[in-house]
């Protein structure tokens, strides 16, 4: 029986000149639970830092970590650097990539391009990172044969969401290649993650287990809260758009027979306490996918074998 455990954990958001979350010590409690975890390796979904000229140095804390890390591309990223700058800061050669590790395979997708097709242009400091990001045609010609090319059941890493229909633009070019993986053999892809959303959510899409974990440390809010002293505004006005989470908040991810999905999260609660009504209000461009903010991730038991997911 094939099964793998590893640790994954998504937008620290780590620039201690604008947030007020203690981002690195936030990243150390992360990392010293993969140890205890004794997992296989940990990979981080994106938006890892801003500024990565003055707060670099907590990329290389986590790349030279004593268990393997991978890096996974953020729509922020490239907010203040080029692509080629941030791919150094990451160690990568390219935004996507795979590795395989006891028997399974993880696939990487950036898709943090600009356009579809053959023009994409991949995100940069000039042009904003609030558009909706495409996978360009030469990356899914990519997915489309890495998965092809080996009899290893397929994990994908992304920042925005193949799940969500708010997140990547041609999601529906990358579910026709993951569904017929699967047609050809069952359970070819098993399970997608992706962060970006700051949400808590699992489900089962297409025969696939997909998970939207939870940021690491805070959620956004449109409009803007009044929760915090007044200190803390005038120190960091972003605030107003942040709920930030007490504890770090993280998920050990384990794969049992190819089928067997156990995702154990993180308990936690908000820096400052917030009501229903409060969260409802605050949140309201999440109204639509009813993942309201939560300051914590679930734990979930999935079965591929026969489609069933327990939350608990």
């Amino acid at each position: 029986m094939k099964s793998i455990r590893f640790l994954s954990f998504t937008d620290l958001h780590h620039q201690p000149q604008v947030f007020v979350h203690d981002s690195a010590s936030y990243l150390r409690s992360v990392m010293e639970r993969a140890v205890r975890e004794r997992a296989s390796f940990i990979v981080q979904l994106g938006d890892l830092l801003h500024a990565p000229k003055r707060n670099g140095r907590l990329a290389d804390v986590y790349n030279d970590f004593s268990i393997p890390t991978y890096n996974v591309f953020g729509n922020h990223d490239c907010d203040q650097e080029g692509y080629e700058y941030v791919l150094r800061m990451y160690r990568l050669e390219r935004g996507y990539y795979s590795f395989d590790q006891n028997g399974y395979r993880f696939v990487v997708l950036d898709p943090n391009y600009v356009f579809p097709g053959n023009g994409s242009v991949h995100f940069h400091p000039n042009h904003g990172s609030s558009s909706k990001g495409y996978i360009p045609n030469e990356q899914l010609a990519w997915l489309e044969r890495t998965i092809a090319e080996t009899d290893l059941p397929c994990v994908i890493f992304s920042h925005q969401s193949l799940e969500r229909s708010d997140g990547i633009v041609n999601r529906d070019d990358a579910w026709k290649i993951l569904c017929a993986a699967n047609r050809r053999r069952k359970r070819s892809v098993i399970l997608c993650v992706n962060g970006h959303y700051h949400d808590d959510h699992c489900c089962i899409m297409n025969d696939v287990c997909c998970l939207d974990l939870n940021s690491v440390s805070y959620h956004w809010t449109d409009p803007e809260n009044h929760l915090y002293a007044d200190d803390v505004y005038e120190r960091s006005p972003i605030s107003r758009h942040c709920l930030y989470y007490k504890n770090p908040l993280s998920a050990v991810i384990e794969i049992e027979n190819d089928s067997l999905i156990t995702i154990t999260g993180t308990d936690g609660s908000y820096l400052c306490p917030v009501s229903e009504e409060q969260k409802r209000a605050l949140d309201q461009r999440r109204l639509s996918y009813e993942r309201i903010t939560v300051p914590f991730i679930r734990n979930y038991k999935i079965d591929l074998t026969v489609n069933t997911l327990e939350i608990g």
